[in-house]
């Protein structure tokens, strides 16, 4: 009778085994649409009139670094002006990029070599090319201008399989950029609520945003900004029973002993 109640309380334990170590899909998937039933292949937003998809157009602020190469396309002599401002430092690295680039100032300029002081600050990548273009073209015939951000970098921490920081040299980065980057969230990691810290100009903004919901596409804060901070945090309920979140081969193979430890004890007292 006592044999058959211990057997009892192990395949009820197990049981709860079972229970607890089950996190619900819809907790764990990414893109999810409001109906659980739609099978539809292609999904596809459609934006109301005048309004379109959050695609960034991010707008240069102060201490933001810029790599900018001048040349001519017609005239080689011209070229001079500008070839050798910074060909002291390789830019076949992060570092030598770094050097060779220009850091926006407290007044929203960076200083150029013949050209001269260019006010950046409040105007798109694009924006910026044009607006030096077309300062450059008075010293030289024709002007080809490259102009791009080297300073985006973003930050992710909490419930993910590599935290840290993360540079990407891309015209625009979302926030599923970074999650790949970091290896993806951790089983633990909380979908439903993760935030983004923004330095603002003067304050610090905390963004919380929903990885599950398909809608986060067209929310304007899928895309980060430099200097950005992506927190996920863990799931409290998921997290206090990780303990019963082992694989479940563990934990047969643990329930297997006790139950072979318990017969021999009882086929010892016979």
């Amino acid at each position: 009778m006592i044999k058959k109640k211990i057997y009892n309380i192990i395949y009820a334990i197990s049981a709860i085994f079972l229970m607890v170590s089950c996190t619900p899909q819809k907790n764990l998937m990414y893109f999810q649409t409001n109906d659980p039933k739609d099978t539809t292949s292609v999904y596809k937003y459609n934006y109301p009139q005048g309004e379109s998809n959050y695609s960034p157009n991010y707008l240069l602020k102060e201490r933001d670094v810029l790599y900018i190469q001048i040349k001519s396309s017609v005239d080689a002599e011209s070229n001079k002006l500008f070839s050798d401002q910074n060909s002291y430092y390789s830019t076949q690295n992060e570092s030598g990029i770094y050097l060779n680039s220009y850091v926006i100032d407290k007044n929203g300029e960076i200083n150029l070599p013949v050209v001269g002081k260019i006010k950046l600050s409040g105007i798109s990548i694009e924006d910026a090319r044009a607006k030096i273009e077309t300062k450059v073209s008075e010293w030289i015939v024709s002007p080809v201008v490259i102009c791009k951000m080297v300073s985006f970098k973003v930050s992710i921490l909490g419930d993910v399989n590599r935290p840290g920081t993360y540079t990407f040299y891309q015209g625009s980065v979302n926030v599923f950029d970074v999650i790949s980057a970091a290896g993806d969230l951790t089983y633990y990691g909380n979908r439903q609520e993760v935030k983004i810290v923004r330095k603002a100009a003067n304050e610090d903004i905390i963004i919380k945003i929903d990885l599950r919901k398909a809608d986060l596409l067209k929310d304007p804060q899928y895309y980060l900004q430099p200097g950005d901070i992506v927190y996920v945090r863990s799931n409290k309920t998921t997290k206090s029973l990780s303990y019963f979140s082992q694989p479940l081969s563990t934990i047969t193979s643990s329930l297997s002993l006790i139950t072979t430890i318990v017969t021999l004890v009882f086929a010892l007292k016979k």
